[in-house]
């Protein structure tokens, strides 16, 4: 084999091994961005159950304080979650015997997280 030969192929796997590494590269940024969503969304999730959570304690503070505490009215939580915040809401029904008593949770940020609990009441 000619000495031109031997060097053409030796250059030619050198050129397939590159193309080779930037496909891998390629493949390889794109795994991360992947990764980064789905951590995102795990965040968001995480969030979003929390102030799942929070709705339902809500919702059952007021409806344990009783018939006087079942008013409109907003706060927010004490820390550890004073970046969330509360409303509960009384609303009429066509139906003159039931009324809804709702409790929204919603997140500060750049990333807002809104969750809402509803009850049908009895009305006294």
């Amino acid at each position: 084999m000619p000495p031109d030969a031997s060097r053409r192929q030796a250059g030619q796997a050198l050129l397939e091994t590159l193309i080779a590494v930037a496909i891998l590269a390629i493949a390889l940024v794109s795994l991360l961005a992947g990764l980064v969503q789905l951590q995102e969304r795990r965040i968001e999730a995480a969030r979003t159950r929390h102030a799942g959570q929070l709705a339902s304690d809500k919702l059952a503070e007021v409806e344990l304080a009783g018939e006087g505490a079942m008013t409109n009215a907003s706060g927010e939580f004490p820390a550890p979650d004073d970046d969330f915040s509360w409303e509960v809401a009384l609303t009429a029904t066509p139906d003159t015997f039931f009324r809804v008593l709702s409790v929204e949770v919603r997140s500060k940020g750049s990333r807002p997280v809104s969750v809402t609990f509803s009850r049908l009441e009895a009305r006294p």
